[in-house]
């Protein structure tokens, strides 16, 4: 039994958020942030020291000039912005808000910008000067100190003139809003291209440090975003990453005839130095504490360990570091009388973890059907089962309940009469006689009416016995009757000692007189 990874079946597209959508070329607001920032008070940029709760009066486009997020990059207000009250003296009302460097960075923060590199104090800082003018120069210097000393000692000229002094203060502007046509992007809405692209021109551009993926593989593939993102990947707080569940819906995944949608080797999606063994797996998680786990989520485990990987150690083939084989794993219900009956049932249901003891080898000895079956096995069925069965009735040993089959298997003869010659070209074993000797119970239950024409004139037919039968109504027998495989009696007794219209007796062998035709004992 090789066991496989379980298909994971994903949420349903759509999120928990009810918030309408985000226009990302409009003015910036709070209700443009709040889909995935619930918490803005304390800035999250290192070295500075900021509170929105201190600004919650201004609004929001008032320093955010545009939508933070775009081109795949996170835009902080520029100084300009902060200038624009930090330092303002606005009449009677003095200083707006604090001009010192120590009110907005930490002790720790380098004041000195990235473009002041050496040498900037000679002709760097003129040239930018020039080009840009000299007002952005005033939010940090103070013109008699920091410029017009240092002019008139290097005696700086332009155009054979001293340099004249430069302004006393900084002089606030604020950057002519470009309108741009509409671009929304819906949180609650299905993960499409269109919502993402818009902030992540480059959708690679993340951290491949664990793990190797390229979207352009997926979309030449045909793939929905929503096949790996069901919900939208931002929300309150969170990103929401696909998990590896996720990617094991093709990965490992054999698909019939086609084969194997996409590779399970760890090497092709996680790059060499990846620690692939989770976090989770302590000491105390392989000593026996992963049984919990395993239990309640099979398809976890298997997407990393084959059924060899669990035998070995299930089986109490496995030598510990201590030189001792490892304990045999037998669980509860397999010491039950009638698990040998039910575990075919559970097992086609998915119930337990199978493949964690036992492989292809552990079910042939039993079966000679292959087990699990092939992808293709509905339309290979007919010929193998045929073969084996002339050794095992393999079949029976799961499909107790054979309603399913017969919808697609006597679909033909559903009206057909019941006689020899349409019974025993697929079940030969009818041919025996005296008809009560045929090993399987159920197709003696029916050659032995191959003789009522003598007595009633016709043949029986399906719809006689099995009410409803092939149109997917109910039966003569209960579904708990058919999984206990018994004789529903009621139905035999209609006729079985029973009179008709005319006081005549039905058919002969009342009550137990029946049984015995074919119980020759009622030891039964």
């Amino acid at each position: 039994m090789a066991a496989a990874y379980l298909l994971y079946e994903p949420p349903l597209p759509g999120n928990s958020q009810t918030s309408g959508p985000v226009n990302l070329t409009a003015d910036v607001s709070s209700a443009q942030c709040a889909p995935c920032h619930l918490r803005i008070a304390q800035a999250m940029k290192p070295g500075l020291i900021f509170d929105h709760g201190m600004h919650l009066m201004i609004a929001c486009s008032a320093c955010h000039y545009s939508m933070p997020h775009q081109n795949g990059k996170t835009y902080s207000p520029p100084m300009e912005a902060c200038f624009n009250c930090h330092g303002i003296q606005h009449g009677p009302q003095g200083e707006l808000a604090k001009r010192e460097c120590s009110a907005c960075h930490t002790r720790s923060f380098n004041l000195r910008p990235a473009s002041h590199k050496k040498g900037w104090a000679g002709r760097p800082h003129a040239d930018s000067a020039r080009a840009t003018g000299v007002n952005g120069c005033m939010m940090c210097h103070t013109a008699a100190k920091d410029c017009d000393t240092c002019h008139a000692k290097q005696n700086v000229k332009v155009d054979g003139k001293p340099i004249p002094p430069m302004p006393k203060a900084y002089i606030p502007i604020t950057p002519i809003k470009v309108s741009k046509p509409s671009v929304k992007i819906y949180p609650d809405g299905p993960t499409t291209m269109g919502q993402c692209i818009y902030c992540h021109p480059d959708i690679d551009a993340f951290n491949k440090g664990a793990v190797i993926f390229a979207h352009a593989e997926h979309l030449r593939r045909d793939y929905k975003c929503t096949v790996c993102h069901p919900t939208f990947p931002h929300g309150a707080e969170t990103v929401q990453r696909p998990s590896m569940e996720t990617c094991y819906q093709c990965h490992g995944l054999v698909h019939a005839a086609s084969g194997l949608v996409a590779t399970d080797q760890c090497a092709k999606c996680h790059p060499k130095g990846f620690d692939l063994k989770p976090s989770n797996h302590t000491a105390a998680f392989i000593a026996g504490g992963h049984k919990t786990r395993a239990s309640e989520d099979v398809a976890y485990c298997s997407m990393c360990h084959k059924p060899d990987f669990c035998i070995q150690c299930h089986q109490g083939r496995k030598r510990l570091a201590s030189g001792k084989l490892s304990q045999r794993v037998l669980p509860a219900d397999h010491k039950r009388a009638d698990w040998r009956s039910k575990h075919g049932q559970l097992f086609l249901q998915q119930k337990g973890a199978c493949g964690a003891c036992h492989d292809s080898n552990s079910c042939t000895t039993c079966h000679y059907t292959p087990m699990p079956h092939p992808a293709d096995w509905q339309e290979q069925h007919g010929k193998v089962a045929k073969a084996i069965n002339e050794k095992a009735r393999d079949c029976n040993v799961c499909h107790t309940n054979r309603e399913a089959c017969q919808q697609c298997h006597h679909d033909t003869v559903k009206r057909a009469e019941l006689k020899p010659e349409n019974c025993v070209g697929c079940h030969p074993e009818m041919k025996q006689q005296p008809y009560t000797s045929i090993p399987n119970k159920g197709f003696a239950e029916h050659a032995v009416h191959f003789v009522v024409k003598k007595k009633k004139g016709e043949y029986y037919t399906c719809d006689d016995c099995h009410v409803g039968f092939g149109t997917g109504g109910s039966t003569s027998r209960s579904q708990a009757q058919l999984e206990q495989s018994g004789h529903d009696v009621r139905l035999c007794y209609g006729c079985h000692g029973a009179l008709d219209y005319q006081n005549r007796l039905i058919a002969p062998y009342t009550g137990a007189q029946l049984c015995i035709q074919c119980h020759k004992s009622l030891n039964i």
